[in-house]
């Protein structure tokens, strides 16, 4: 029995780069480790649900 399949292996090992490099990012910036992570977080979510948002949007008016 797989636990994990590779493509969510990569996806975990993705999130997990962006988390870092975001809070490297925010840290060099001046911010705190809490702060450079939780805009981290806001920033990825934001960028998911706006492109969910398009794809299902583009989808409806393909009706």
């Amino acid at each position: 029995m797989r636990i994990a399949t590779p493509h969510t292996l990569q996806g975990g090992f993705v999130l997990v780069t962006l988390l870092l490099a975001g809070t490297a990012i925010g840290q060099a910036v001046g911010l705190r480790f809490g702060e450079a992570l939780y805009l981290t977080v806001l920033l990825l979510t934001l960028i998911g649900w706006l492109g969910n948002h398009l794809r299902l949007t583009t989808r409806d008016e393909g009706r």
